[in-house]
């Protein structure tokens, strides 16, 4: 059999000696006490290739263009990827980002497809990107408000106030509550405080599971309903056949839109639940359920009238905690507000548009919004570097995934439903997504955080239900999420490349010393460090030989620099691998880690200055 490329590159890496495996082993204890980071540079010393190899994608893994991968996307499953840092948390909000060519002409390029899309489909489609540095920073609509009428008795079209049920996009709010009560709880000094590991049991006592279960029914917590990982049926007492005959295609009636449960009060449900057993072990695998965000939305609802000692329903609660603070002022769960119907969009096929839940179904996806207000959240709560609402370390744990899925493409968060988003550098992060679906009604909000960027899209059908069945096409709104961030995110990391080369890319000297940073593989590199005639990398490498001996230097190519979330402070860590198990290993008497350097602006002049605690040295830029 002929061997693969991959296999040919694993058998030419040079293998260890026995002899020098031993002595690793032996020297374990030592290599604790100068910093993991070492070890870790070791091991890249020995089994990575040098620079320039086939580490990193060659012509036989280019960029196609794709940020969120295909299924048959070649380069993006064959490319050897880099660790490569993200963006620098203080730039995201550069203006020089919003304003670049790249990125303009990538918004141009979007309204050309969305424009494509409008010409061939008859649905009401809005659209927005939101970027951290100014909130919206493009929108499209298209089609009608009452698609169900004709264009002559109804002509007013979508605007960004325009809105649309949302369905399940719901869900990422209830989440959001059950983040804000708990600051509200710290702040307050209120026990117990609320956390996502809270148990259910916990917080909403008459939660009940069958006797069989009892062990379970005290180990499910907020994160496992939030993440769909409680084992949960997904929509407990609503879709219940006599026999397999009940389902017929098209669609007979009475059918789902005429018997759409959804009605139960929390009572009802909650015994409900009491009876039916688990589909899965908690923590098992995701398996979507409503079900279990009406648990957390009755677990919200408590804890906050607890908190707070009031009587508030789920509609008051998000009303007061999320869209007033927000100035959402067209969003709402419940009944439609009179003074708003004229904005709420009308599908021409079958709906619910009208379908008013009762309040314990609300939190799995009874909400309307439009891009307008969606664009808000995305904005304040899941971009700015300040989020409002709740602390910046409570959204960093949120925009996570929980459960990756075998395919190495989707996995889970709370409650997103991720994919990997790839930049042309081969550098992979995580687009964190919400979908919502109702019938006749399709939204997406995404968002690619380590980039500052996040999409909103949403759509109502135009066609009818004769055309549905037949097997019309319609527009799709995660397909045109994918669109837009495959056209936009390369060139957001275009510009954010480029403002790093232009902030940081250049010589530092003063009587201190000498820095030289340059932009190599992607990243920000410090080639050189000298200070007070001391070669810091040389010092590096001269600790790791102390231990093991003199052999290649580690560091002779210099450090790439990681930025933390901290103005202007980087972190110096190995060029090949990500490498994470060093930072402040080793620290002067004050705390300042050998590896962090500050890289701020100063002066009249407003010159870019490098500070080095540990060779007591401040660098300034050549311009």
């Amino acid at each position: 059999m002929e061997k693969s490329t991959k296999d040919i590159e694993w058998e030419a890496r040079p293998r260890r000696p026995r002899w020098l495996r031993r002595r690793h082993l032996a020297q374990t204890f030592a290599w604790s006490l100068i910093g993991s980071f070492l070890g870790l540079g070791l091991a890249i010393f020995y089994f990575a290739p040098p620079f320039g190899s086939r580490r990193h994608p060659t012509q036989a893994a280019v960029y196609t263009g794709n940020t969120v991968p295909l299924l048959n996307d070649d380069a993006a499953a064959t490319a050897v990827w880099k660790c490569i840092p993200p963006p620098p948390p203080f730039l995201l909000e550069d203006a020089r980002v919003a304003s670049h060519p790249a990125v303009a002409a990538a918004l141009a390029n979007i309204r050309i497809i969305l424009e494509a899309n409008a010409r061939v489909h008859k649905d009401a489609v809005s659209v927005s990107v939101v970027h951290a540095s100014k909130g919206k920073l493009f929108e499209f609509h298209s089609g009608r408000v009452r698609l169900n009428e004709s264009a002559t008795a109804s002509p007013t079209t979508t605007d960004g106030d325009s809105i649309y049920r949302i369905a399940s996009i719901t869900k990422a709010f209830v989440v959001l509550e059950a983040l804000i009560l708990g600051r509200q709880a710290h702040l307050k000094g209120f026990v117990p405080e609320l956390n996502l590991e809270s148990r259910l049991k916990d917080v909403l006592p008459e939660f009940r599971l069958p006797t069989s279960f009892k062990d379970e029914e005290g180990e499910i917590t907020l994160a496992h309903l939030g993440s769909h990982r409680a084992g949960l049926a997904r929509d407990v007492g609503e879709y219940q056949l006599d026999s397999l005959d009940d389902i017929a295609y098209p669609p007979t009636s009475p059918g789902i839109l005429d018997g759409f449960p959804h009605n139960r009060t929390a009572e009802e449900l909650l015994s409900m639940i009491a009876d039916r057993d688990l589909a899965w072990q908690v923590g098992e695998t995701p398996s979507y359920s409503n079900t279990g965000f009406s648990l957390l939305g009755m677990a919200v609802g408590a804890y906050h009238n607890k908190l707070w000692k009031q009587g508030k329903n789920f509609t008051a609660i998000m009303r007061d905690d999320i869209f007033t603070p927000l100035n959402m002022d067209h969003t709402f769960t419940g009944p439609i507000p009179p003074h708003l119907r004229k904005h709420v969009i009308v599908p021409a096929a079958s709906n619910l548009v009208d379908k008013v839940f009762a309040p314990s179904h609300d939190p799995a996806g009874g909400m309307f919004s439009t891009t307008n207000d969606l664009s808000k959240l995305l904005h304040k709560v899941l971009l700015a570097s300040k989020p409002e609402l709740i602390a910046p370390a409570q959204r960093l744990t949120w925009l996570k995934s929980v459960h990756q899925f075998t395919d190495g493409i989707g996995s889970v968060g709370i409650p997103w439903e991720t994919f990997p988003a790839v930049m042309p550098d081969f550098s992979r992060y995580n687009l964190y997504s919400k979908g919502g679906s109702l019938p006749a009604q399709f939204t997406e909000i995404s968002v690619l955080p380590e980039f500052g960027y996040g999409v909103v899209a949403l759509v109502s059908l135009g066609i009818t239900n004769d055309e549905l069945h037949a097997g019309s096409d319609h527009s799709d709104p995660l397909a045109l999420s994918f669109q837009v961030h495959n056209t936009l995110a390369p060139a957001i990391w275009q510009a954010y490349n480029e403002i790093l080369v232009e902030n940081y890319v250049g010589v530092y000297i003063s009587s201190d010393g000498l820095a030289h940073i340059t932009f190599e593989d992607g990243m920000l590199v410090l080639k050189q460090l000298v200070v007070n005639g001391v070669d810091v990398f040389l010092k590096w490498d001269q600790l790791v030989w102390g231990e093991l001996g003199k052999r290649k230097r580690l560091f002779e190519f210099g450090a790439k620099l990681v930025a933390t979330a901290f103005e202007g402070q980087f972190r110096m860590t190995l060029r090949q691998g990500c490498a994470w198990t060093g930072f402040d290993a080793i620290t002067t008497k004050s705390g300042w880690g050998m590896d962090k350097i500050l890289l701020q602006r100063e002066g009249e002049k407003n010159l870019m200055v490098l500070s080095y605690e540990p060779g007591a040295a401040k660098l300034y830029k050549r311009e």
